[in-house]
């Protein structure tokens, strides 16, 4: 790193790859110190940069977060008394929604922006179009200004826009090309003596995503609260393009009857509908059958030509009834359907009680949500129904105590005049549900 005579001005939280860039950058501009936890990245780095403790990091002026995001919240509720009143705080983090709240959460006294610089260390240079999207708190918008007239003078690109516009924005113009970067790169994509010019494009999307790790492509969905639309999106937009060239079995101008393994208000029924649409099935019906055994009857004996049962989630794991019947019955999958599942806690409309006499819905439910329950419900009797839709009907016609609750899908709080208590209960943020199609051979 450059020496500097500049009185030490700026500190820098975490040197992985991008801390490492932004302390060599500022320190063109000032004194730079850094505090690192990995021992390791000190002992390399040591002779090149100047390394101090945490309390000496969290007095200098102006404190740049160049942390994983997942570890953010927690340093900034544990270290708030530490940093010093007269300090700027400003975190890098390439979602800005969540960071800017833990800031006027944690730090409400303390100045801090958001900034993401549209740059890492593979694409970076000097006197390119580098630029920086600044994003104010509401509790110090006077701080956009001054950093973007900061960053200018060190030949910075700027643009000033609110938190939740940039995240709606880097969903997709960021999240996509990771999501398409990683998808290639487990591809494992060959060398090609027709290096046509879109394979070309398509190399470089996987080689610009080569070098950000597992974690940072993890938190720039899992934290960005705008990616589950993108997310959903590309999901379906994969299965559409998909079907267009699987042999489909059944013409999409022939009427015809999809089963689902669910009651009315399931997430099968919803899955089946987002089947049909993706395959523009314009004259088919759907019947709900509660459970697998009874799809797999009704393809037998003819009443529907295509069944869709769930075969396994993310955290439930193998949905055993779908796997034993394709086992028992004369059936043959013919296409997956991944489908994303947002489980949803409800009483009866009446209850006033803050814990419930029990909790009802189908095992699989029950298993997705299983850290959220023993967290909030750790010594509520679980109960395990046919099926996630059945039991939220079960409970509005009160053949449920009326003290219960069920997890089911949104569409039952306001089909059975449910209260909806809490939604988004599942473990996983993104919680699938892989889908397969089976008809009778």
């Amino acid at each position: 790193m450059q020496k500097t005579d500049h009185p030490i001005r700026f500190s820098v939280i975490g040197y992985g790859r991008f801390g490492k860039l932004w302390t060599q950058i500022l320190s063109e501009h000032g004194g730079v110190v850094v505090y690192e936890h990995a021992s390791e990245v000190i002992r390399r780095e040591q002779e090149h940069v100047r390394f101090v403790d945490l309390p000496t990091a969290l007095k200098q002026e102006t404190i740049f977060l160049c942390m994983p995001i997942s570890s953010m919240e927690a340093f900034i509720r544990d270290n708030a008394s530490r940093v010093s009143s007269a300090s700027t705080v400003i975190d890098m983090a390439s979602v800005k929604s969540l960071p800017i709240q833990w800031m006027d959460e944690g730090i409400p006294g303390i100045r801090h922006l958001g900034v993401h610089p549209l740059f890492g260390p593979d694409s970076y240079a000097v006197n390119q179009n580098n630029l920086m999207i600044i994003t104010p708190s509401q509790q110090y918008p006077e701080l956009a200004g001054t950093w973007a007239e900061t960053f200018a003078s060190w030949r910075f690109f700027t643009k000033i826009i609110l938190p939740e516009e940039h995240d709606k924005s880097i969903a997709y113009s960021q999240g996509v090309t990771h999501f398409v970067g990683n998808v290639l790169k487990q591809m494992n994509l060959p060398n090609t003596n027709t290096p046509t010019l879109g394979y070309t494009m398509l190399r470089d999307v996987e080689r610009f995503c080569s070098n950000d790790t597992p974690q940072l492509f993890r938190d720039m969905l899992v934290y960005n609260p705008q990616s589950v639309n993108m997310f959903k999106e590309f999901i379906a937009a994969t299965h559409e393009v998909s079907a267009n060239i699987r042999k489909v079995n059944i013409q999409p101008d022939t009427p015809f009857t999809l089963g689902v393994m669910g009651g009315e208000g399931s997430f099968s029924q919803e899955a089946g509908k987002l089947w049909l649409k993706n395959n523009h099935f314009a004259r088919a019906g759907i019947s709900c059958l509660t459970n697998a055994e009874k799809v797999y009857d009704a393809l037998n004996f003819g009443f529907i030509q295509v069944g869709l049962l769930p075969i396994q989630n993310a955290t439930g794991g193998i949905v055993l009834e779908t796997v034993k019947g394709l086992a028992a019955h004369n059936c043959k999958i013919t296409g997956f359907f991944p489908f994303l599942v947002n489980q949803c806690l409800m009483s009866r409309q009446e209850m006033t009680d803050a814990l419930p006499a029990s909790i009802h819905s189908h095992p699989q439910a029950l298993r997705q949500c299983k850290a959220f329950l023993k967290r909030h419900y750790p010594d509520v009797p679980l109960v395990e129904e046919e099926d996630t839709a059945v039991s939220a009907r079960l409970l509005s016609e009160g053949a449920l105590p009326g003290n219960a609750m069920v997890i089911a899908s949104k569409e039952c709080v306001e089909l059975y005049h449910l209260k909806l208590v809490k939604k988004n209960i599942q473990d996983l943020e993104y919680n699938i549900t892989d889908f397969v199609t089976v008809i009778k051979e």
